[in-house]
């Protein structure tokens, strides 16, 4: 590799650290949460808009563009189908209540950017497209084609790529074009992750209504939220920072405080009472244990449960339970087993959503090493590829790895529940983003001297 290049490239990243902040401004302040479909935008019309600016700035800088009309744009350095894709998304999970800073109206901060979306995932896509503008602008002339793609359902199905046919117009990426024959997800942590846990979401009813309380929690409006009304008007509410609901928090979260509230402070019914007490267990257990899913594993981290919403249906409680899954225990067996324990509290499963299933690359090759390798360079580790645990876009494509970018690094001086992707007030470090331009940087650059 040359190492004049890699100064001057080097050189390039430090110069563009204000570029760097005001795109991933740009980005944040474009509210792109899912919304109704319309022609042309089937994930809704805020995350059309991230996509259309992505092409519009790619076109500026003489990049060729492509709008696959599904929800995926893609910005490449050549003509023609890529070779390489490095796979980002426009869309966000709502940013809810609790902010210190205003979601969609980013600032700099101490060295970061906050904003809904500034980790998760469009402070990355400020930082690819800057460093194929700086390879462009330098004339590095690769033997394959690189580019950026864009999605905008990653959030809630990844049917921009795989397609739905409920949703008018996602027809799937992998249904209409070729996908490229490397992809990279910036989506996760450094070094590199060749396999991903099973991500499934189920759904428990009570056998019957609730006698004059109304419960609900974690909404889209109010992610963070936990609220019982009583018959009599009276209310209880919590409240706790939302997580992703691959981290959940193991001391549980605005639903295992309400349950406790309501048990310790209102005389209920036995059916009541039992409703109340699998709420504070359940959303308290954050690996499966009481449900006897907590499955030994080899290959990956351990399985997570979050019990993270509760819709009303006519008084009776509707209970959303997101797991995500090593490869070693199947679906049935973890629908058979909670359904067994949530039957003991009057519940029962009324719908299974398999999002995806886990899967597994070999990690003992050439190119997996190599990537490896030059983030432990950078980054100063020395770690070994790992598996991860939130749900990315190398779930979906073919030879996909997530690499990077571990760039969410909330300030030393923030509670804990701040700062985190998913979370409120969530921040991206600049210094973190540029650390992974030069990680990719030096992975395009090998990339051009090996067979992949």
């Amino acid at each position: 590799m040359n190492e004049a290049i890699i100064a001057k490239i080097d050189r390039e990243i430090e110069a563009a650290r204000k570029e760097l902040a005001e795109l991933t401004v740009k980005y944040v302040n474009i509210k792109s949460e899912q919304e109704t479909p319309f022609p042309d935008a089937p994930f809704g019309l805020g995350v059309k808009k991230v996509l259309d600016t992505a092409i519009s700035d790619g076109k500026t800088e003489g990049f060729f563009t492509k709008d696959y009309k599904v929800g995926v744009v893609s910005i490449a350095m050549k003509d023609g189908t890529p070779d390489l894709g490095i796979w980002v998304h426009g869309d966000v999970v709502p940013a809810g209540e609790g902010w210190s800073f205003e979601p969609y109206n980013a600032v700099e901060y101490d060295g970061r950017i906050v904003g809904r979306g500034a980790a998760d995932n469009k402070g990355q896509l400020a930082a690819i497209f800057i460093l194929l503008k700086i390879f462009k602008k330098m004339g590095i002339d690769l033997k394959y084609n690189p580019a950026l793609y864009i999605g905008s359902n990653e959030e809630t199905g990844m049917f921009d790529v795989i397609g739905c046919k409920d949703i008018p117009g996602a027809e799937g990426f992998i249904n209409v074009a070729t996908p490229p024959k490397l992809s990279l997800v910036p989506d996760g942590a450094f070094p590199i992750g060749y396999g991903g846990k099973g991500n499934m979401t189920i759904k428990l009813r009570a056998n019957k209504p609730l006698c004059g309380i109304t419960l609900t929690a974690g909404t889209s409006e109010a992610p963070g939220k936990a609220t019982a009304v009583f018959a009599d008007s009276n209310t209880v509410e919590t409240f706790s920072p939302p997580v992703h609901t691959a981290h959940p928090d193991p001391n549980g979260n605005m639903i295992t405080e309400l349950s406790r509230t309501v048990l310790e402070k209102h005389q209920l019914p036995t059916y009541e009472t039992r409703i109340f007490e699998f709420l504070e267990k359940a959303s308290a257990d954050t690996t499966g244990s009481m449900f006897g899913i907590n499955a030994e594993t080899k290959t990956m981290t351990p399985l997570t449960l979050a019990t993270y919403r509760i819709e009303n249906s006519d008084s009776i409680p509707e209970v959303y339970v997101n797991i995500r899954f090593p490869i070693e225990i199947t679906t049935e067996q973890i629908c058979e087993r909670i359904d067994k324990v949530a039957s003991l509290y009057g519940f029962a499963i009324s719908n299974v959503n398999i999002i995806h299933k886990p899967y597994l690359i070999n990690p003992d090759t050439p190119l997996v090493k190599k990537l490896n390798s030059i983030a432990n360079e950078i980054t100063g580790s020395n770690k070994g590829p790992y598996t991860v645990g939130g749900g990315t876009y190398a779930h979906e494509l073919p030879n996909a790895y997530v690499f990077g970018s571990s760039s969410n690094f909330r300030p030393e001086s923030w509670d804990k529940g701040r700062g985190g992707a998913h979370g409120i007030d969530e921040v991206v470090s600049l210094d973190r983003l540029q650390r992974a331009m030069r990680i990719y940087a030096r992975t395009l650059l090998a990339l051009n001297e090996m067979d992949w």
